[in-house]
């Protein structure tokens, strides 16, 4: 059996790792830290033993999440799929309790009816929200013009929506295409259960108010009182609502 010598100076002649060195240095540069402690500290020394393997320890973890190939492959791949992808599903933490087959009813409508992701229906997840955008999904608001009630689903920075249809419903209030639009779910006892995009001007947030329309549930989970509470995946898309 090989002595301890022996297997050291064995140790010593194999190649080290880039992590190895890694290591190494952080070890190193804790030996100050660990000299102070022991100088000003009220500890035994089994207990500065413990840290310095719970230091140790901690460095081997952090190497191994940060100092490998495979680590910097997942980060940049997430960074990818997060920012520039074009497929946001891995974004919709759905229900498979509720729903086997890991499908979104709300997502598979929007993107059926508006590919391009108009009228405030693109799944694209909002990690930025301007101050300018005053109000947030799941709040119930009152039209100021037409004066029906709805639900806000979704919202875009501005108008999303083919040019000739935001010249046929803003006609000469030109000003509307630049402001915040939202996407509302109509109360069914106001209007037939439809679905409008509207300028932020013109509604305004009401509490205490539910709305009834067939497709409510398929975006929200609840009504806390004072407006509708979103399901995970619209969470995920509005992340910052």
């Amino acid at each position: 059996m090989k002595s301890n010598r022996v297997l050291f100076e064995e140790r010593l002649k194999m190649p080290m790792s880039w992590q190895d060195a890694m290591v190494l240095s952080m070890l190193v540069c804790c030996v100050p830290i660990q000299y102070w402690i022991s100088q000003h500290a009220s500890v035994s020394q089994d207990q500065r033993t413990a840290e310095v393997y719970r230091l140790v320890d901690q460095s081997h973890t952090w190497a191994r999440r940060w100092l490998t190939v495979t680590s910097w492959r997942d980060w940049l791949i997430g960074i990818q799929q997060k920012y520039f992808a074009e497929d946001y599903s891995h974004w919709y933490l759905v229900d498979d309790s509720k729903n086997p087959l890991g499908e979104c009813p709300a997502v598979e409508v929007w993107t059926y009816r508006q590919p391009e992701g108009a009228f405030g229906m693109s799944p694209r997840p909002r990690n930025m929200r301007p101050k300018y955008v005053k109000w947030r999904v799941g709040q119930v608001v009152k039209h100021n013009l037409r004066g029906y009630k709805g639900v806000i689903i979704g919202w875009d920075i501005k108008a999303k929506a083919p040019e000739e249809w935001i010249q046929m419903m803003h006609m000469d209030k030109k000003h509307w295409r630049d402001q915040p639009q939202y996407t509302l779910l109509v109360d069914a006892k106001d209007r037939p259960a439809e679905i409008t995009y509207v300028p932020q001007e013109n509604i305004t947030p009401i509490i205490n108010t539910e709305v009834d329309h067939p497709d409510l549930y398929n975006f929200f989970d609840t009504f806390d009182g004072a407006q509708y509470i979103p399901r995970p995946w619209l969470r995920a898309v509005y992340p910052m609502d």
